[in-house]
């Protein structure tokens, strides 16, 4: 009896796994765009440069852009991670190629 409940129940959640990824697709094509909306680059730049300035605190950034601290302290940090894979692009490791 438990097996077949067993049965029964994941049967049931792939149906709704399914009809959910259904759905997706459907929205997919009408072209609704699903999640949080992203925050315009403009105010995501103007956050960035009032840190840079160092003129303004966290807070006062954060209430002047409207956006949470975790978005922009992710912005922040991939900023930081993409300025310091640049210069090892082109970089050989110090060796020479002759």
């Amino acid at each position: 009896m438990r097996q077949m409940l067993s049965v029964i129940s994941e049967l049931e959640r792939n149906l709704l796994a399914e009809r959910i990824r259904e759905g997706l697709r459907a929205s997919a094509k009408r072209g609704r765009r699903i999640g949080r909306p992203k925050i315009p680059r403009e105010r995501m730049s103007l956050a960035i440069r009032m840190h840079s300035s160092g003129e303004y605190t966290i807070n006062e950034i954060l209430e002047a852009t409207q956006m949470s601290q975790g978005t922009f302290y992710k912005e922040l940090n991939r900023r930081k991670l993409l300025a310091m894979e640049k210069p090892l692009k082109g970089d050989n490791y110090g060796l020479s190629n002759s």
